[in-house]
């Protein structure tokens, strides 16, 4: 069982009723160290000292966390900390008012939240403090809902073919889906520290050719490997206010037999572990989009014609049907731009291939909002920066172990509120906090 202590401005650690290791781990024979996490805002808002925020120290290897506030300093400060490998994250929420007493910046919306992420901190003898910058994300009508990446039984259900995005509309106006972008990133499926990372095991993009922007092509800028838009000439696709639209894979009822594109027939054994896509708002049908480019189309690529196709703007996948993450954890954006500005967006190799395939560079200002996933153990660096997401979500049952692919589960966003019918969803750009786990559930909310 995964233990949490709270720590609210204590001079020592005080451990009540229980042995220090049953806190930081059974038997082990290290010796706790003092250990100092310093918040900071980001440099936009002057890179002053973040007083009050709230600070989760969690052991990345007994998944023991410790809790508590930074000080009036910004400083939170441990007397005994067991060495090891922590992941820090950090966040805290300020009204209006205070905002603009504190930076002296206009803000429209009544709160501002703010979020920070440090990943594989060491915590040892040698090492005795650290620093987590907090910063500030859009708060946006347009938000990622739904992600459904594990897809259902390989054997008895649809596999991979039954994936599905859900982009819901959080505020009370009606906004038109015309245009929008959904963008797949690429990103290192690894940690590994090399000479073409950053030091968090990241993609040091300043190295891929063609990027001669230097640091800022890691800082201001994300990169796709997949970007798809939805059609229409701009009044064709409403969402109303509390209302989504769902980007399926393959927009068929996928409890449902069905035939393959050589009209061989499929059987479904378990139904019931899968969902029925075939009221998709969107699917992403790629049947013709490789036959145009002198490739062969999926053979389970199945288009429903009563479902309006997504446009293909970029394709770099390795694969011929629209993987969510199945053997990777990819982050999603949904963005606004105009044909003109994505055709003259750049597009870089990887560091790590720079002979291979081209990403289209997209600037993060222009993201309506981003979801980082990645599995419990953090294998993979994020691919988003905190601004846009400070945490990560993942699969994961109540007691907090991931579940298995193919496993028919989701990461969907909380509810936050019902305003006179209308289900208002938690956005406070921390995944984290933001997103749970439910079975499948197209259209569906978060209990």
């Amino acid at each position: 069982m995964k233990n949490i202590i709270t720590y609210l401005f204590l001079p020592l650690l005080i451990l009540t009723g229980c042995k220090r290791e049953d806190d930081f781990g059974s038997g082990s024979d290290l010796q706790p160290v003092p250990f100092t996490i310093a918040a900071k805002y980001d440099a936009k808002l002057s890179g002053k000292e973040a007083v009050n925020a709230n600070i989760i120290l969690e052991n990345t290897s007994t998944g023991d966390k410790i809790i508590g506030k930074t000080d009036v300093n910004g400083e939170l400060k441990f007397n005994a900390i067991l060495p090891g490998t922590y992941t820090i994250t950090a966040d805290m929420t300020m009204s209006k008012e205070d905002y603009e007493d504190t930076f002296e910046i206009p803000t429209i919306n009544p709160e501002v939240y703010f979020g920070g992420m440090q990943e594989k901190v060491i915590v040892n003898v040698n090492v005795s403090a650290a620093v987590i910058t907090l910063s500030s994300g859009r708060i946006e009508d347009l938000v990622i809902k739904q992600v459904y990446y594990a897809g259902s039984s390989t054997t008895e259900a649809a596999s991979f073919r039954d994936h599905f995005l859900e982009i819901y509309n959080n505020s009370n106006e009606m906004i038109y889906a015309d245009g929008l972008y959904v963008g797949l990133l690429e990103g290192n499926t690894n940690s590994n520290v090399t000479s073409y990372t950053l030091p968090n095991g990241q993609y040091d993009w300043s190295k891929s050719t063609g990027n001669t922007i230097g640091g800022s092509a890691n800082t201001d800028f994300v990169y796709a490997s997949t970007i798809i838009r939805v059609p229409g000439s701009g009044k064709e696709h409403p969402i109303l206010p509390g209302k989504s639209i769902v980007i399926a894979q393959t927009a068929l009822n996928h409890k449902a037999p069905y035939d393959d594109i050589k009209g061989q027939s499929v059987s479904i054994k378990k139904p019931e572990e899968t969902i029925d896509l075939s009221g998709a708002d969107f699917e992403t049908y790629l049947g013709d989009y490789f036959t145009a480019n002198g490739g062969t189309p999926y053979l389970y690529d199945i288009q429903n014609i009563m479902v309006p196709d997504m446009e293909i703007v970029h394709w770099a996948l390795n694969s011929k049907d629209m993987l969510l993450g199945v053997t990777s954890r990819p982050a999603f954006i949904v963005f606004k731009a105009t044909p003109g500005e994505i055709a003259s967006f750049t597009k870089v190799p990887s560091p790590k291939n720079l002979n291979g395939a081209l990403f289209v560079r997209i600037p993060k200002e222009i993201i309506i909002d981003g979801v980082d996933t990645t599995d419990k153990e953090q294998k993979a660096p994020k691919d988003l920066p905190v601004s846009i997401d400070a945490t990560r979500a993942f699969i994961k049952n109540d007691a907090g172990s991931p579940y298995p692919d193919y496993s028919s589960y989701s990461i969907i966003r909380k509810t936050k509120e019902i305003i006179k019918g209308r289900v208002v969803l938690m956005d406070t750009n921390n995944s984290q906090n933001d997103f749970t786990t439910i079975k499948a559930n197209p259209r569906g909310n978060a209990q």
